[in-house]
């Protein structure tokens, strides 16, 4: 169990300020800056700020009928956040996981954001990153009114969240109090630790116009909002690959002679040496800089022309892009690479020792400097319209919506590795050669940067500025994601007058979703496939020579190295073969394909074979009958609702399926973009269909005055993330084992199969509201009960052929110098199933608010929010080392046992002031680098300070720091002493100005 603690701070008095400077289209009361129009309250003191946000937000709460956390307009929009998941941080039972030094994905009570549900205005939205999670960093906090997040369900509310659902809401200009708003917001950033980073930007900035104006006498209504965001990034990055399953033999080969060490390097007892230990494919050392574009559009229109017809139609347009660098070194494999000592923990796993190049394979261990670089680009659009008609008792609301999202991605790998000159080439051979004599030490330090050392020099010149690295490999790997999902919903609402059913919903609604995903692939270099080594040559002008600094001035120094232009000028000087293929999704830059010509060491962009293309479909009907409930009990009112949601579902996704050219199998000839044919596959549907039942009560019982007890009880689902319904690849594949043993295996884990992860839920609290202090303090318990969830699976010995697969009855290995035919072997069989196990997920949920304002003048402003989180779970996913002594499991993915979040508030007249800090246990992650592997994120505690002044006339100043002690973000392999990632990103200061006219 990790211990709770909060770091000290020194620097900062109080906490975060406010938000009535939201440069955000606001949907709320300002009557305080007009002074109060009815006379008999003109001694009632107004609220406003952070305290009018908190106020919102526990109305929101107490108000709803179900179980509800809230955040308003006013938290949002005062925000220097760049996503809507940093303010999402602060909510009780959520937590976030951070990339590039901003809240990224959310946890919902112990779950990851595969099992949260995200809406826009009630619309499910589509994402460009290939999955089921929205994608808040396309969501600017600027343009988002309010945020709800639905702990429990009700049958009106569209299904797909077990741990939540978070409902983004826009403006609706009609509900403001003013005839016309115009909200103007500018601010700078600057970050401190891109000095430290090559290449590095530290400036940013914000900026954001609302309008909103009501016409024809409150009848009409319009909005429209821009926000614009860029945003530098800079990190500093140590990764260690993850630990193989199967375990380095010390007994065996290289390890033989392998002297065991303790951290200082000196020789231990090797009574107990074991026969074989757990070793990291590699690490690397990075520095990360680049920058971020975002502009969001909102627009909406709202028409009442009367009492009984309300129309309204919004639309949301958002356009990320991200272009970041990665520069340092990579130093894989291990494995193979001559190990002259290793430090081991608890005898198991290497956590350190010295390496070097085998003589008689320069590529047994890759010492190499990489220059990578990643290019990003999202689009959201997504927009609807709402008809809602009321004729006496009767309401009947029709609401037509499309959501469409694209994602390309390419990330670009530059390789470059030591070379010297062969000594007597031959002649129009190669005159270069790897440099064999490389050697490298290092060893972790847990959670804290661990110490590098290499023999050679990665950062010099020769007296001719040419430099004894050469660039190895240009790669590049497109991405392209499509994801659109339309939706139609008919609601009816009846009031009734009857003793304990105030109403009764019914509704139906159907979507249908296409997701389509490709991928491409080229290189130049030895992965192209050719035998022959073409590096191409380093000099001044194609390189800079980069020192670490700071806390990172320790590692050795590298070349930071353009490989555009060195490609760029090897196409001119003949060396690169140039046939100007055009990279989809990436106008302008151009790769050759592969070519006989060994100048053009180039692989293909094959589009046609599944391993780069998916397509799936999947359409949903539902239907839903709800009550809604109030009564009295005891004397005590009694309110809420119970209902039931039929949801069917259809699913689908398009194979290629080998059958050997055989027309009467259905093969076609297939062309991908380069203009190749192939005619060996036919495409196949599979898929299947499901339906579920979901009854959902809620009950909210006033115990008291102010008091209220709330019981909610539910059968929820999400479904598989869309990407993993792809359907996987059919072929398998033929590794040799021992090197004389062909084995046949498969891997994929996706499946057109699978069901969603369903889950039974009881949630109780307790909720005791202080309206005179603007608090509430708050005790909720949950109960999850899983019935069933996907999980990876390998069958070992799995018999193909009796299962259809298409397994060569051969394979070609050489045996004693000889090329042999060798019967193949059955091997493993790994794909995704839904495991009907199940268990529990359970947690306790603590919320405090209140200001102070019975405390003399001075202090009236000042108040307090703070929240506790525990959640505990008996479901375990399989540790894919086995062996290590922590156990053959690891806790649930996304389950964070503890987190807390404090918020101290302060304002007097114009002044506003706030630190927040948010802390969160370690939990386990996944993420991907060789393969995709559970990893443990370490625990983490930020603070963040804000301060604002507001003038009369309209203006507000803000000034604020993010990460204010430069937390970094770190992750390791089942214990601490195993690292996986250390990034540390720098503290980032804000100030800017917002005017409201």
């Amino acid at each position: 169990m990790k211990t709770f603690t909060v770091k000290p701070l020194a620097a900062v008095v109080s906490a975060l300020a406010m938000a009535s400077l939201s440069p955000a289209l606001l949907a709320q009361d300002t009557d305080a800056d007009n002074g109060p129009q009815n006379p008999s309250l003109v001694e009632e003191v107004m609220v406003t700020g952070y305290a009018r946000s908190i106020q919102n937000s526990i109305e929101t709460k107490r108000n709803a009928d179900t179980v509800v956390q809230a955040i308003s307009a006013a938290d949002l929009g005062g925000l220097p956040d760049v996503s809507i998941a940093d303010a999402l941080g602060r909510v009780p039972g959520i937590t976030v996981t951070r990339s590039g030094g901003q809240a990224g994905t959310i946890q919902v009570r112990g779950m990851g954001e595969g099992f949260v549900f995200s809406t826009l205005n009630g619309r499910e939205q589509v994402s460009p990153n290939g999955t089921r999670a929205m994608e808040f960093s396309q969501f600017p906090s600027e343009l988002i009114q309010s945020v709800e997040v639905y702990m429990s369900p009700k049958a009106s509310l569209i299904e797909g969240g077990v741990a939540g659902s978070v409902e983004l809401k826009t403006a609706n200009p009609l509900e403001m109090t003013e005839d016309q708003k115009v909200v103007v917001g500018v601010r700078g950033s600057y970050n401190d630790q891109a000095d430290d980073i090559y290449g590095a930007e530290p400036y940013g900035q914000r900026f954001s116009l609302s309008f909103q104006k009501k016409l024809f006498d409150d009848k009409l209504g319009v909005a429209l909002g821009y926000a614009r965001l860029v945003q530098p990034r800079s990190a500093t990055r140590f990764e260690q690959y993850n630990y193989e399953a199967a375990p380095y033999t010390l007994v065996e080969g290289k390890g033989l002679e392998t002297t065991i060490v303790d951290k200082n390097f000196n020789a231990v007892a090797t009574d107990n040496r074991p026969s074989a230990v757990f070793m990291a494919e590699g690490f690397e050392l990075f520095q990360t800089g680049g920058e971020e574009t975002r502009d969001g559009y909102v627009a909406a229109i709202q028409f009442e022309p009367t009492d009984s017809l309300s129309i309204q139609s919004d639309v949301f347009y958002s356009k990320f892009e991200s272009d970041s660098y990665s520069r340092g070194f990579r130093i894989q494999p291990l494995r193979n690479a001559l190990t002259n000592s290793l430090v081991l923990w608890e005898n198991q796993a290497v956590i350190g020792g010295a390496f070097a190049v085998d003589d008689a394979a320069a590529d047994s261990l890759n010492l190499q400097v990489n220059s990578n670089d990643v290019t990003q680009t999202n689009e959201l659009l997504s927009g609807g319209l709402n008809i809602e008609w009321q004729q006496d008792a009767l309401t009947v609301a029709l609401d037509l919506s499309h959501s469409d999202a694209s994602g390309v991605q390419a990330d670009g790998v530059v390789r470059a590795h030591l070379y010297r000159p062969i000594e007597n080439p031959v002649p129009g051979g190669a005159t270069f050669e790897r440099d064999p004599d490389q050697s490298m030490t290092y060893l972790l330090d847990g959670i804290n940067l661990p110490s590098v050392s290499l023999s050679r020099d990665y950062a010099s010149y020769g007296a001719d500025g040419v430099s004894s690295l050469r660039m190895t490999n240009y790669e590049r790997y497109p991405r392209i994601n499509d994801d659109k999902i339309s939706a139609a919903r008919l609601d009816l609402k009846y009031d009734l007058e009857m003793p304990v059913i105030k109403s009764v919903e019914a509704g139906v609604r159907r979507s249908e979703r296409n997701h389509k995903d490709r991928r491409q692939v080229f290189v130049y270099g030895d992965l192209a496939q050719y035998d022959q080594d073409f590096p191409l040559e380093i000099n001044t002008s194609n390189s800079d020579v980069v020192n670490w600094k700071g806390d990172f001035s320790h590692f050795p120094s590298f070349l930071a190295i353009d490989g555009d232009k060195i490609i760029q000028n090897a196409v001119q000087q003949g060396l690169v073969l140039d046939k100007g293929v055009e990279v989809l999704g990436e106008p302008g830059k151009v790769y050759s394909p592969r070519s006989i010509d060994p100048k053009a060491r180039w692989t293909e962009g094959r589009d046609w074979s599944m391993k780069q293309r998916s397509d799936i479909d999947e359409n949903v009907d539902a239907i839903y009958l709800q009550a809604n409930l109030e009564t009295t009990l005891f004397d005590r009112d009694l309110v809420g609702n119970i209902g039931l949601r039929h949801v069917r579902t259809e699913q689908s996704s398009v194979a290629l399926v080998n059958v050997n050219g055989n027309a009467e199998a259905g093969a076609v000839t297939i062309y991908d973009e380069l203009g190749n044919a192939e005619g060996n596959y036919a495409y196949q549907t599979l898929g299947t269909e499901y339906s579920h039942n979901l009854p959902s009560l809620n009950l909210n019982y006033s115990v008291a005055e102010d008091n209220q007890l709330r019981l909610a009880v539910a059968r929820v689902l999400s479904r598989p993330p869309i990407n993993r319904l792809a359907a996987p690849d059919s072929e398998g594949s033929v590794t040799v084992e021992n090197e004389t043993t062909p084995v046949f295996n498969y891997g994929s884990n996706t499946s057109p199969f699978l069901t969603p992860f369903i889950a039974d839920q009881v949630d109780l609290s307790y909720e005791y509201y202080m309206p005179d202090t603007n608090g509430a303090f708050v005790v909720a318990v949950y109960h999850r009960e899983i019935k069933s969830f996907i999980q990876d699976i390998t069958y070992e010995n799995f018999d193909f052929r009796a299962a259809g697969f298409d397994v060569p009855d051969t394979w070609v290995v050489n045996v004693g110098g000889l090329d042999t035919e060798v019967e193949v072997q059955n091997g493993d069989y790994s794909t995704s199933i839904n495991n009907l196990d199940g268990g529990f997920i359970r947690g306790l949920e603590l919320s405090y608010t209140q200001t102070f304002n019975f405390l003399p003048e001075f202090w009236q402003g000042l108040g307090i929010s703070a929240s506790y989180s525990l959640t505990d779970s008996e479901i375990t996913v399989a540790n894919p080392v086995e062996g290590v002594s922590t156990g053959a499991t690891l806790p649930f993915p996304g389950l964070v046992e503890k987190s807390a979040n404090f918020t101290l508030f302060y304002s007097y007249g114009g002044f506003e002031t706030r630190l927040s800090t948010t802390f969160q246990d370690s939990f386990v992650g996944e993420t991907r680098n060789i393969n995709l592997q559970p990893i443990v994120y370490a625990p983490e505690t930020l603070l963040d300070y804000q301060a604002a002044y507001k003038f009369d006339n309209g203006l507000d100043l803000v000034f604020s720091i993010s990460n204010l002690t430069n937390e970094p973000n770190r992750s390791y392999m089942f214990d601490e002493e195993l690292t996986r990632t250390l990034q540390w990103f720098g503290r980032t200061f804000y100030m800017g100005a917002n005017y409201t006219f």
